[in-house]
Formats: C-alpha cells, sequence, structure tokens
C-alpha cells in the first residue's frame, strides 16, 4: 500500500481541511509540518514544492486539496464493518471479495472498483 505524505503549515485553512478529508476516509498519513520542522521544510523545497498542502503520494505529487485525484492515486479504499463500524483497509479494483472484520471477525462481502 502506497504511504500517503502531507506537507502542511499550522496557519493554513486549506491543510485543516485536507487533513480532515484523510481522516474522514480512514486514510493513515504521515504528517510534515513545514513552519515547525525544518528537514520538513528543507525536503519540501528539494521536491520543488511551492504551496500547502502538498501530497505525495508513492511516486506522485499533488499540490492542493485534489480530492479525486488523491483517491484515484491510491490503491485501497476503507471500508466500514456494518456489524462494529471498524474501519478495515480493502484493496482497489479486485471484484467481489469477502473481508472478515479484524474486531469483530466478522465477514462481509464487498464489491471493490477502480475509482
Amino acid at each position: 500500500m502506497k504511504e500517503i505524505i502531507v506537507f502542511t503549515s499550522s496557519t493554513c485553512p486549506h491543510c485543516v481541511s485536507a487533513k480532515q478529508f484523510l481522516n474522514e476516509r480512514g486514510f493513515k498519513y504521515v504528517e510534515k509540518n513545514v513552519e515547525t520542522d525544518p528537514v520538513a521544510a528543507s525536503e519540501m523545497r528539494a521536491r520543488k514544492l511551492m504551496g500547502v498542502p502538498s501530497f505525495i503520494i508513492g511516486n506522485d505529487t499533488i499540490v492542493g486539496l485534489d480530492k479525486h485525484k488523491i483517491e484515484q492515486l491510491l490503491d485501497y479504499t476503507v471500508e466500514v464493518c456494518p456489524s462494529c463500524a471498524q474501519r478495515t483497509r480493502v484493496p482497489k479494483g479486485k471484484g467481489k471479495i469477502k473481508v472478515t472484520c479484524k474486531k469483530c471477525n466478522e465477514e462481509f462481502i464487498i464489491m471493490t472498483k477502480n475509482m
């Protein structure tokens, strides 16, 4: 699964929206605040990124909160168990698959698709 890195700043309202979007979808990410972390700021400059939020997803870069593009680049979705509401990562594009919840062991069938 692809790692998500998000470059943010403390005063950016779009960064707040970006983190909220990722949290609501259940995507795990590494936040690098360029205001408080000089190493993150150097990394962002080295990548020639000029604005926040900026996302590194696998080998791809997105500057700005492009929700559709973020979901397209990820190779998984997050599904919710119908019994206990536990979130589970599920690979995209595998057709009909059986998922077993790690929390309650409930098995459920979902239809996966490419986004």
